[in-house]
């Protein structure tokens, strides 16, 4: 007969828990914003590969010191290593000065043999701001649809916990972007819709479970039912996760540029994912069925 762990005990210590990385997350939001990338607000994006050995970014930023609201970002490994400069759209750039000004700054302290603009990317405000829109509209969809699908396979309570699970996962994602200033691009958005999906996947399996052992005569509590569904599905859970941050933790450790920062947001992701199914959604069902009892 397979173990059965208390999860129920967990359900509140883990539900305060994740109140504070919330509330440390929304703390965040107004202490250091968000670092939207330029899929998501106007400005250039320029790439420099600068054949110098030993160079940091520090090195390059005191550069560019000279050039207002420059941003400079190291990007690749030592032996592939390229410096992103990002700036606002103006005047400047329109007509193309700016971006004379940072390779001429460049060329000046490195030499312009030694400097290669290899990306420039340039994104209008009107683009900009219709794409940010889409993506919310995108989110809350996506949403919706999944808490219809669980409302009628499953139960209102159970639909309702599933999409708080989720909710909770996207804020712990942003939570993290946002003290790690992690660049917010339509890549690192698609590791959020990823995660959406797999949660819910990791969720319904648990309430599935959950709902088998309701007939279960023997089990007179709803803590006891759900303490029997963790501890039958925990292996499954693990285990799925784990799998899957290997291919993660792969793209991590051996990409560069906007597919490490997806990769990274998405382990988080599978953590916070496996976490919340099994404590979050579980634990807001068990609240709503506080006073629930097995018929005879």
């Amino acid at each position: 007969m397979k173990k059965i762990y208390k999860f129920s005990k967990g359900f509140l210590p883990c539900a305060i828990i994740s109140a504070v990385l919330i509330v440390f997350g929304i703390v965040g939001l107004f202490v250091k914003g968000i670092n939207l990338g330029i899929d998501f607000k106007p400005g250039l994006i320029e790439e420099f590969k600068i054949a110098k050995d030993d160079l940091n970014v520090d090195a390059v930023r005191d550069a560019l010191a000279s050039i207002e609201g420059i941003n400079v970002k190291e990007l690749g490994t030592a032996d592939e290593r390229s410096f992103q400069v990002r700036t606002g759209i103006s005047e400047k750039t329109e007509d193309r000065s700016l971006q004379a000004e940072i390779y001429n700054a460049l060329a000046a302290a490195y030499g312009a043999e030694n400097v290669e603009v290899i990306k420039e990317e340039q994104v209008g405000s009107q683009f900009s701001s219709s794409l940010a829109k889409k993506s919310i509209i995108l989110v809350l969809a996506t949403m919706l649809l999944i808490w219809l699908y669980a409302t009628i396979r499953f139960h209102w309570d159970f639909a309702l916990g599933s999409i708080i699970a989720l909710v909770h996962d996207m804020l712990i994602m942003f939570t993290f972007i946002t003290w790690t200033q992690m660049e917010f691009t339509t890549t690192v958005l698609a590791s959020v819709l990823t995660i959406i999906g797999y949660s819910i996947n990791a969720t319904v399996v648990i309430l599935d479970r959950v709902r088998f052992n309701m007939k279960n005569k023997e089990l007179k509590s709803f803590n006891n039912i759900l303490d029997k569904s963790l501890s039958e599905t925990l292996s499954r859970s693990i285990i799925t996760t784990v799998t899957t941050m290997f291919a993660s933790l792969s793209l991590f450790f051996f990409t560069t540029g906007t597919i490490k920062d997806f990769a990274l947001a998405l382990t988080i992701g599978l953590l916070s994912g496996m976490y919340s199914s099994m404590f979050i959604s579980s634990g807001f069902i068990n609240l709503v069925r506080r006073n629930w009892k097995q018929a005879d």
